[in-house]
């Protein structure tokens, strides 16, 4: 059975910056939205440490680390977001005091109906 071909539904390319729809590219060869032509994207750490480098190839953009060798673009860039939002979740700014709980001790038994449901 032969499937229909759908124009533009086989690769949709967004911009890294704002995740709108990559229509040009920049300085680097990374496809872009309009608004960020001249932005270019800084590096930023692998997650065994050592820095990657965007490269663009025959197939698209692609990431390579010393240690670890070539990582696919959309691999890097879920690491990117991971380290960002820790790097965020660990900002003084954002930290809220923790209050401390007061330890209690509870004997539970067998005759115990909430511990054996």
């Amino acid at each position: 059975m032969r499937i229909k071909k759908v124009y533009g539904a086989s690769k949709t390319l967004t911009c890294p910056f704002c995740e709108r729809t990559a229509t040009q590219k920049n300085d680097q060869g990374l496809e872009v939205c309009h608004l960020h032509i001249k932005t270019n994207l800084e590096e930023f750490k692998c997650l065994c440490g050592s820095w990657l480098e965007l490269k663009v190839g025959k197939f698209g953009p692609y990431f390579n680390c010393i240690k670890c060798g070539n990582m696919n673009y959309k691999k890097a860039m879920e690491i990117k977001k991971a380290t960002e939002t820790k790097e965020k979740s660990n900002s003084p700014q954002l930290k809220i005091p923790e209050r401390k709980k007061e330890l209690t001790e509870r004997i539970i038994t067998s005759n115990d109906v909430e511990y054996f449901d």
